[in-house]
């Protein structure tokens, strides 16, 4: 405990420069976030202790991360119609990987009779339907990338993202009435992770609509920077409190942090003036230190697993599978679910190549896995240690390709601008907080000024 800070610092300094090295190369920075954790890991300076200290930063990361999918979900581009015919699209390759992953993970352990192999396969397919929009939107961002694809890009991964949570949450409940089938009842089972999402709709909505008084009433947003945060803080905080509360007055009940988050960043968006939109980037800023964190005890943990653990060789061949799966699945499950809504041939063509990145959310899910079935112990523990594992490993090749296939897909597309072939993450940096702030609108109305009376002169 006495050498958390050094860690956390340590974390920051080597993430920052593996960021920076990999930057260089063409790969996205949360590859070079992972392996400092990685080597933070080897070295023993982020030890299991640490790692357990510092998990609060997962709540939190997955807090953040999930207030900014809930501002992706409202796009003024989009109308019902379209926002119908993108749903359908969702849930057929979100089921799609569901399946597939599901499938191919169980056809691998229990070939090598693996316990309890059902429960552990649900809960590969479940997370293996996340989306990373970050990644994606580096790409979308950095490119200027413009097109039906890309107007319907943003909205799916968000959408591919809740789709996600609804069904991890579902997996946990089944494998914690699989593994202590004694203390949950069948009803339990399936009637309370509903009203756990539910529960999570309530708090985001709660949340949303206290926030938007105060954000409405001031012109300039970037003002309320820390009253967002603290918001979004606090609601993480308030379930985490609730579900410590459900657990130990045994109720099976479990309030999803990031879906309550996306809810209160859907309202927000929806709710508030478009001049201050910019905020929301400055926010992504603000919070690149803690998804560092995130990243870096994700590496650490990896490095944990690779070393000590007796399943390496297990790992490494269901994350083969996971990857095949998964990828097939996204890739066609777009092409056929945008084939039955009518979408236009482009979307068709290239949508599905645009879904292949994988990160925060997957890997969060599997960090709430690792730590549900952990504390049980025996065959649960070592069911929670394999998903981690696979997710993780699945994650840092994902992030190398993945960027690659959206950039292939969005050119073929039509949609790739022809001045930008080389594609350079923009990156989020400490610098950029105090070198790239958006400009306020007292600022842009100086500047509008400023041309007026050069060009009268």
């Amino acid at each position: 405990m006495d050498f958390l800070l050094l860690t956390v610092g340590a974390a920051l300094v080597l993430s920052f420069v593996g960021a920076f090295i990999l930057k260089k190369l063409g790969i996205p920075q949360t590859l070079g976030f992972m392996l400092a954790g990685v080597v933070l890991g080897l070295t023993a300076i982020l030890s299991e202790q640490a790692i357990h200290d510092l998990r609060f930063f997962v709540s939190l990361a997955l807090g953040l991360i999930g207030y900014n999918i809930g501002h992706e979900l409202k796009n003024p581009n989009l109308n019902s119609k379209r926002v119908r015919k993108l749903l359908v699209i969702v849930l057929i390759e979100a089921v799609a990987a569901f399946a597939a992953v599901a499938f191919l993970t169980f056809t691998i352990l229990s070939s090598i009779g693996f316990p309890n192999v059902i429960p552990t396969a649900i809960l590969f397919g479940a997370v293996a339907s996340a989306t990373a929009p970050a990644a994606t939107a580096d790409v979308v961002w950095e490119c200027d990338c413009e097109g039906p694809v890309t107007s319907s890009l943003m909205f799916v991964l968000a959408a591919d993202d809740i789709v996600a949570v609804i069904l991890t949450n579902s997996a946990i409940a089944y494998a914690l009435w699989i593994y202590v089938p004694d203390s949950i009842a069948f009803a339990s089972m399936v009637f309370e992770p509903v009203m756990g999402i539910l529960g999570s709709v309530v708090l985001g909505v709660v949340f949303g609509l206290i926030f938007i008084y105060p954000v409405n009433s001031e012109v300039d947003r970037g003002k309320l920077l820390e009253l967002e945060i603290g918001m979004v803080i606090l609601l993480i905080g308030v379930i985490e409190a609730v579900n410590s509360y459900l657990a130990t007055s045994g109720f099976l009940i479990h309030v999803s942090d990031i879906f309550a988050a996306m809810v209160f960043g859907y309202i927000v968006r929806s709710q508030i003036d478009h001049d201050k939109e910019e905020v929301p980037e400055l926010l992504e800023r603000v919070m690149s230190p803690i998804v560092m964190i995130f990243f870096v005890l994700v590496g650490g943990r990896m490095a944990q697993l690779l070393t000590t653990s007796e399943t390496v060789l297990l790992i490494l061949a269901t994350a083969a599978l996971y990857l095949l799966g998964r990828t097939i699945a996204k890739y066609f499950g777009a092409s056929i679910g945008s084939r039955i809504v009518h979408e236009v041939p482009t979307i068709q063509k290239y949508l599905g190549g645009c879904l292949l990145c994988q990160a925060g959310v997957a890997l969060g899910l599997s960090f709430i896995i690792e730590e549900t079935f952990v504390a049980l112990g025996g065959e649960a523990q070592t069911m929670g240690v394999l998903i981690l594992g696979v997710v993780a490993v699945s994650t840092m090749v994902l992030e190398m390709i993945g960027p690659l296939a959206v950039k292939m897909s969005l050119r073929s597309a039509g949609e790739l601008p022809p001045d930008h072939d080389v594609f350079e993450p923009h990156g989020i940096t400490l610098l950029d907080i105090a070198d790239d702030t958006p400009p306020t609108s007292s600022d842009n109305e100086e500047q509008n000024a400023k041309t007026d009376d050069e060009t009268e002169s």
